[in-house]
């Protein structure tokens, strides 16, 4: 007869945690923060309200908590390889964002909540608004610019992105990839 292996104090606490970080992101996705309840986050992931204070300490941390795992995804979206550089890198990673805003949740979470509960600063000194300067800095290797207008730049693509994402949710018909070489063309004028 095979013995049931006992999970480690550690094992049990990584699991609890995850479990209720996969619930809260369904959650908080589908209802917003401000009419999702922890009570109902502990109910789906089949444990008490405890562990979630105990965890993350209030619905805020539990919430930035959600954010910072779609912001990953974000990140890893906009660092993925791509076999094109300049604007055909570009418009790639722009397909691969428009992809990630189908997922259940990113819109809500990332694009609507966030800024409101954690605060627009937050976004700025984000490893996401990072990483879009430096994919700016690479279309644009001759341009010598300070660094406040590379932020301003790289928050301009951001807003871009955020924005083709909403009509994207509003309207079935919009194409965001058409979107893409206006963008570039406007920054480029800059």
């Amino acid at each position: 007869m095979v013995q049931k292996q006992r999970r480690t104090q550690a094992q049990r606490r990584e699991e609890t945690q995850s479990k209720v970080l996969a619930c809260a992101r369904q959650q908080f996705g589908e209802k917003g923060y401000s009419t999702t309840a922890l009570e109902d986050i502990a109910r789906e992931a089949g444990t008490t309200i405890r562990p979630i204070y105990h965890y993350f300490g209030n619905k805020e941390a539990l919430f930035e908590a959600v954010t910072e795992s779609y912001e990953a995804e974000l990140l890893a979206t906009l660092q993925a390889p791509s076999e094109n550089g300049g604007d055909a890198g570009l418009a790639e990673s722009w397909q691969r964002f428009m992809a990630l805003c189908d997922q259940p949740g990113f819109v809500q979470v990332v694009l609507l909540d966030a800024p409101h509960i954690l605060g627009r600063e937050r976004l700025r000194r984000s490893a996401v608004v990072l990483e879009a300067q430096r994919r700016l800095d690479e279309m644009w290797p001759e341009r010598e610019l300070s660094d406040s207008d590379r932020e301003l730049y790289a928050r301009m693509l951001l807003a871009a992105l955020t924005e083709a994402a909403l009509m994207r949710g509003e309207r079935s018909d919009y194409d965001s990839s058409a979107a893409l070489q206006p963008l570039l063309q406007a920054l480029d004028n800059v």
